[in-house]
């Protein structure tokens, strides 16, 4: 079993605005403080004029249930891969997530699109958390960290196209 989540966000900015963000390891890094991300390190960061990889490896504070923290502790070690790839003016990405120590993780899509003001960013995940008796909980406070997240990025999206 698994949770759908679904998000879309318009943007003053183009696709070429957001790839251009996205092309810079600045942003992910500002990005990820933003969220609370503490000890990122690279795996992959690999930019071409229409393909983009990043792979990093975070800590971020566990939001989590006293039996779960016994199993994935205080802090959640986090992989994030995301492959992003350009045609013409539309980007598309496919992204996966997963938490050191807990069977399950994220995975979905990303697209971002060109509007008359900018560009619509569609994301669509499936949260998967496979504990039994607590995945669905887990998923369920996944889902909520996951829009507040996306909330917070939004933010720092906007101001990181307005000021470059």
């Amino acid at each position: 079993m698994s949770k759908k989540f679904n998000n879309v966000d318009s943007y003053a900015g183009t696709p070429a605005q957001v790839w251009e963000m996205l092309s810079q390891q600045a942003y992910w890094e500002g990005k990820y403080t933003e969220l609370g991300a503490s000890n990122l390190q690279w795996k992959t960061f690999n930019v071409s004029d229409d393909a983009l990889t990043v792979s990093s490896v975070r800590e971020v504070a566990a939001n989590l249930p006293a039996a779960a923290k016994k199993i994935i502790g205080e802090t959640a070690e986090v992989t994030q891969t995301e492959n992003w790839s350009k045609s013409g003016d539309d980007l598309t990405c496919q992204i996966s997530i997963t938490t050191k120590g807990a069977p399950g993780g994220t995975e979905g899509t990303m697209t971002v699109t060109p509007t008359a003001g900018g560009c619509t960013w569609t994301s669509d995940f499936d949260i998967k958390v496979s504990i039994p008796l607590l995945g669905k909980k887990l998923e369920g406070i996944m889902f909520d960290e996951t829009g507040e997240n996306f909330v917070k990025e939004k933010a720092f999206n906007d101001e990181w196209l307005a000021s470059h």
